[in-house]
């Protein structure tokens, strides 16, 4: 039995237009979209389309696929975890199932579509599957640039606009309240900052969150990963706002929202002075404050982790 491959090898060339995704799925360019509308396609943003269909009994012969493709080039990596490619207008994302029972995100995806009309956008789900214990999603391109991207250009005034949408947008899905610590559909949390060296079950969660100092009796959706590179902006263009990558997201207690601001290094910006870094979450965490929202961040630092 061959081992399996790496995450980031999970998707290989055969040509320079096709693709194998997880040796289970081709992916190919074609001139125009197939003619079954449920078969799933989408724009290359070059006139052409990408098409998904089951990939052909025996395999043809592939290659590895090289990370900066300009045809398909891997966009992230997160060492044996996940990986995540660019594909004309969509995203293809491999993930390690390292916790089988937890919500996938094409489940929260289609919790939020059914809140619309929403005043940001959020990614259309293209696909999903699992096998050999890996997750696969393609979602749409949401359009503009990351806040991550686009800050630098931006003057104050339109900085404070975006950390005040996103703490505006954090207090409206606050509005959506949950039964348990967990997914939309009450599968695992992956909010790793509150296992603290436990398990992710509801149950185990409640438990850890009432130890950290906070409030469970009423429980509130959050995205839990606000990063300035998992939100879009489009200042030229009705100053519009995007949310991507919710994998996290499920129902938390209220004072999680600014306290997950206030200690989470990955929501700062990369590749800036270190002065600078955490402008955004202390930022966004002030607003928040200013809105009501609290933070237990004395109480998790003084909580065990295991």
């Amino acid at each position: 039995m061959s081992s399996p491959i790496h995450v980031n090898d999970s998707i290989q060339a055969i040509d320079g237009t096709s693709w194998l995704i997880g040796e289970k799925l081709l992916l190919s360019r074609q001139a125009s979209p197939p003619p079954n509308p449920n078969q799933s396609s989408w724009s290359d943003g070059r006139g052409a389309f990408f098409v998904l269909s089951d990939a052909p009994s025996p395999l043809p012969q592939y290659q590895p696929h090289p990370a900066d493709s300009a045809e398909l080039p891997r966009v992230y990596a997160a060492g044996d975890q996940s990986a995540v490619w660019r594909a004309g207008e969509a995203f293809i994302k491999a993930q390690n199932l390292s916790d089988p029972k937890s919500t996938r995100e094409h489940v929260t995806l289609e919790f939020l579509h059914s809140k619309k009309p929403l005043d940001y956008k959020i990614p259309n789900v293209l696909y999903h599957g699992e096998w050999d214990g890996r997750y696969y999603i393609i979602v749409s391109r949401i359009p503009g640039q990351t806040l991550t991207e686009a800050w630098p250009t931006m003057d104050e005034e339109l900085r404070q606009y975006y950390v005040h949408r996103v703490a505006e947008l954090c207090a409206k899905m606050a509005e959506w309240k949950g039964e348990a610590i967990c997914g939309v559909d009450g599968g695992q949390l992956t909010e790793l900052y509150l296992r603290k060296g436990k398990t992710l079950d509801p149950e185990i969660l409640e438990e850890n969150c009432i130890g950290i100092g906070m409030d469970v009796s009423s429980l509130v959706f959050y995205h839990c990963d606000l990063g300035p590179g998992n939100i879009l902006v489009e200042p030229d263009n009705n100053r519009g706002i995007g949310i991507i990558d919710w994998e996290t997201a499920g129902y938390v207690p209220r004072e999680w929202v600014r306290t997950k601001f206030h200690l989470s290094s990955g929501m700062d910006f990369p590749d800036v002075e270190d002065m600078h870094k955490s402008d955004w979450r202390r930022l966004v965490s002030r607003k928040l404050a200013a809105m009501g929202f609290k933070e237990v961040i004395d109480g998790w630092l003084a909580f065990p982790s295991a």
